[in-house]
């Protein structure tokens, strides 16, 4: 009598191998995506956080005392535009600090920016005042508007 070998076949294993790598291949793009999306999502938030925080600190100090505490400064260090929100009432200590984001085209030139204050009067408002933080996707200032109250309730002067 003839005994009947068990098991798979050649071509059976290699089917499995190519339908088991397929799954493997689905789920390791699967991971890398999901890793890709978190790390911009990271990198969204820490953009948001730095500019809610820097808004609020700056448009307070506005507010109550006007321009003039706060200044900002970006340079290049290494490969990178580092940008520094400073307190001046504190001898320039940083309150923030961020990435500006660029391009590696001409780096240098897109990154310096000499320290200047935050809160630049805008043209005919006595009491308004324009901030802008580079924080956008290349460099592009986020820009808001601060009213400095107690200008607005004194008396123009003739």
């Amino acid at each position: 009598m003839r005994q009947r070998q068990q098991g798979f076949t050649l071509v059976e294993l290699m089917v499995a191998m190519v339908i088991g790598t397929i799954v493997i291949l689905g789920a390791g793009q699967l991971f890398l995506t999901t890793f890709q999306t978190f790390q911009a999502v990271d990198k969204v938030s820490r953009k948001q956080e730095n500019l809610v925080f820097t808004a609020h600190r700056v448009a307070s100090e506005i507010r109550q005392n006007g321009p003039g505490r706060y200044t900002l400064r970006c340079e290049l260090v290494k490969d990178s535009c580092n940008c520094t929100v400073a307190d001046q009432n504190e001898n320039g200590q940083p309150l923030v600090s961020f990435l500006k984001d660029l391009s590696d085209d001409n780096l240098e030139s897109q990154c310096v920016e000499e320290e200047h204050v935050l809160g630049e009067r805008v043209e005919n408002e006595s009491a308004l005042y324009r901030v802008a933080l580079p924080l956008e996707n290349n460099g592009e200032a986020i820009v808001f508007h601060v009213v400095h109250r107690a200008m607005l309730f004194e008396s123009p002067e003739e």
